[in-house]
């Protein structure tokens, strides 16, 4: 099962070189661009009020002069390492928004287009760089944004993101001409960020990422470039930025293309969201605007699911969409999206002069109310949704009953709580894909014709029927667990991925024996060529064995809680970092964490020592052991379990490298079951003879002490 990426459909750079003396940014109108727009000669110059010039070369590359210069090579764009090519020396000023447009510059298989705008009262110059692929396959290019300074870096720092702890926003370098450049590259919270790259005692900073870019499409990005009195003052405006006021004045087309800020709440798809400021505003379709107060109490809507009631205090906006029968889309401050009909024809506003008006809904192109108090800045969609194929995204409660999902492993019924989400939208093959909240992914079939639910929106527990053709998607836990090398996996050839254990006892046929192999002992099982069925298998001690397996299927017990039976000729992989060690290790284990609640400390110390001597194997043993010692036991226990880490031969933390989260040593782990005895007849178990050596080396310790 493959994962598909969603790549917006055009790439547009902008970048910001602002002065922090200005206290603001301000881009309407046309602020320094050539009166009456037209074409210019290069360089373009603008000079600031504080008495600095600002210069943009060829392909866009902006430098100072005059009064306190900052920037000597500012926002030099490079794809794959190559700059865009001009094939004038003159670009061409927007009458309408003052931009200098350099357009169309090719360079490696894309075209560039930047437009920058220039505002001489805040010394602020912005970039919006359109990066179009021209060939008809997808390719990945790498972009660079790179700045020179003018004076030397007396000192420097990134402003980390404080939404996301691996990403920085920004970095701020105080200079020796006693100003400090800012450059802004990246929004709080996008996943599409820079990566800021500054090595100390360089004048030279540079911003990298790496860009999909599909076959004939473009894509958005935006950054900023500034001067402060000193580094504080410059941290705090960046913390300070707000996304919605830096993007207000671009021009939706180019506005929800970019990638690098988060945008996503101003669109629905094609359309924009509207909101007001200081007064709610309904845009009709001739253009007209009429602002004032919306008097509607709530938004009764008939859908195809059943008719929604939404209270005004959870509304933010409606669009109109269709010609001749329009459909409404009502969007909530959650990011929910509901279509359907209005009960009422028309809407109630009172105009600032007091009087209120009835605007025929017909007669509406937009609806949006100013923004409110405690509205979320972005919608984190991390409660039960379920997204239709025509666009609506409702939040629902969680599903009282299992889902039935016909797999090739059988039939399965699934508890809500055990489930990520479901993708029914696959038009390539028709078959859904199931994400487990314990990180599985796997094909099958929803059974269900509809799903019947309650709403989440409003608090009035609504009753909603969903066809099941209808939906795209049900998501019902918005953070399942990411597998990391520390966790048992078994991934099949069909690109479907299990999160658990192996389960049962196995016959592994051998070339001149029948084994019987328990199943938690596996840490890992795999193909061989030759038949299906042949397969290599590493026990917990690393005894390797080949064979056929004589079952053709596996059980796998996922960590949610699901129990599949999972064809061998699809077994890609097992991997188990924590093997159940062998029954007698197990007993061992047991005897000497007994010994750590002994009255003698030297017999304390003695156990400590020996479990460390057991190596890593016994980890998931002494961790489910822990929960019922008494305190200095259960220190001890942590102690052996950190020495046990450090071991060569123990499992990779996760968080070092490789691994994503840190370990707890004291984290609980799966049961430890009684041993099992081979009855007469049945081939023994595998029992390594280096572990059963080490055990007899202890048992003498044992005696000889006592």
């Amino acid at each position: 099962m493959k994962w598909h990426r969603i790549v917006p459909v055009s790439l547009v750079v902008c970048v910001f070189c602002a002065s922090l003396a200005a206290g603001r940014i301000r881009f309407a109108g046309n602020p320094g661009g050539a009166a009456g727009g037209g074409m210019v000669n290069l360089p373009y110059q603008v000079q600031d009020n504080q008495g600095t010039t600002w210069m943009l070369y060829g392909s866009g590359w902006l430098q100072q002069q005059g009064n306190l210069p900052m920037f000597s090579q500012g926002a030099m764009l490079m794809i794959n390492q190559n700059q865009p090519t001009m094939q004038v020396n003159q670009a061409r000023v927007d009458a309408k928004t003052g931009e200098v447009i350099f357009e169309n510059m090719p360079c490696m298989n894309t075209t560039i287009t930047r437009r920058i705008k220039l505002d001489k009262d805040a010394g602020v110059a912005r970039y919006i760089d359109i990066i179009k692929n021209t060939q008809n396959a997808e390719q990945t290019v790498q972009l660079m944004i790179q700045t020179n300074t003018n004076y030397g870096i007396n000192s420097a720092q990134m402003v980390p993101d404080p939404k996301r702890k691996e990403s920085n926003l920004a970095w701020v370098a105080q200079t020796s001409g006693n100003r400090t450049v800012v450059e802004l590259y990246s929004g709080k919270g996008t996943k599409q960020p820079f990566t800021i790259n500054y090595q100390q005692g360089n004048s030279q900073v540079m911003a990298n990422m790496s860009l999909v870019l599909p076959a004939g499409k473009e894509v958005a990005v935006m950054h900023f470039h500034t001067t402060s009195s000193d580094p504080a003052s410059g941290v705090k405006w960046v913390n300070a930025i707000k996304e919605s006021q830096l993007m207000k004045d671009i021009a939706p087309a180019i506005r929800k293309l970019i990638v690098n800020f988060n945008n996503g709440q101003s669109f629905i798809g094609d359309y924009e969201i509207l909101r007001g400021e200081l007064f709610d505003v309904a845009e009709l379709r001739t253009g007209d605007q009429y602002r004032g107060t919306i008097k509607e109490t709530s938004f009764k809507l008939t859908t195809f699911y059943g008719p929604v009631e939404l209270p005004v205090d959870k509304v933010i906006g409606l669009i109109n969409v269709g010609e001749y029968r329009p459909r409404q889309l009502i969007v909530t401050s959650d990011g929910e999206i509901f279509g359907g009909k209005l009960e009422k024809e028309t809407i109630a506003i009172e105009l600032s002069s007091g009087q209120v008006t009835q605007v025929p809904l017909a007669q509406i192109s937009r609806l949006g109310y100013r923004k409110r108090a405690g509205e979320p800045e972005e919608w984190t969609f991390d409660k039960p949704l379920v997204l239709m194929r025509s666009g609506d995204r409702m939040g629902v409660q969680m599903p009282g009953y299992e889902i039935d999902v016909a797999t090739r492993y059988g039939s399965l019924k699934l508890k809500p709580e055990a489930i990520a989400a479901i993708s029914l939208a696959n038009d390539e093959h028709g078959i859904h894909e199931v994400f487990l909240a314990d990180g599985s992914k796997f094909a099958g079939l929803v059974t269900a014709d509809r799903f019947d639910m309650k709403l989440s929106t409003g608090g009035k527990d609504t009753p909603v029927t969903f066809p099941s053709s209808a939906i795209a998607r049900i998501q019902l836990n918005a953070k399942p667990e990411e597998p990391d090398e520390n966790t048992p996996t078994l991934s099949l050839t069909n690109e479907d991925q299990l999160v658990g254990v192996l389960a049962g006892k196995l016959k592994l046929e051998t070339a001149f024996d029948t084994l019987n192999v328990d199943a938690a002992q596996i840490k890992n099982l795999r193909h061989t060529k030759g038949s299906v069925q042949d397969v290599q298998v590493t026990l917990w001690d690393e005894t390797t064995v080949s064979g056929q397996l004589s079952d053709t299927e596996l059980t796998c017990n996922l960590r949610c809680g699901v129990s599949m039976k999972v064809p061998v000729a699809l077994v890609e992989e097992y991997h188990q970092p924590y093997p159940q060690p062998s029954d007698a290790v197990i007993k061992k284990t047991k005897d000497l964490v007994a010994q750590l609640n002994a009255d003698d400390w030297k017999e304390r110390d003695r156990a400590e020592t020996q479990l460390v001597g057991l190596g890593p194997i016994v980890a998931g043993t002494l961790k489910q052991m822990r929960g019922g010692q008494n305190a200095e036991a259960q220190q001890r226990i942590d102690s052996v379990l950190k020495q046990l880490a450090k071991l060569p031969d123990a499992p990779k933390p996760a968080g070092a490298e490789g691994g994503t989260t840190p370990v707890d040593p004291a984290a609980p782990a799966a049961p430890v079951p009684a041993p099992n005895v081979a009855p007469q007849g049945v081939a023994p178990q595998i029992q390594p003879p280096v572990v059963e050596q080490k055990l007899q080396e202890i048992d003498g310790d044992f005696r000889q002490n006592k």
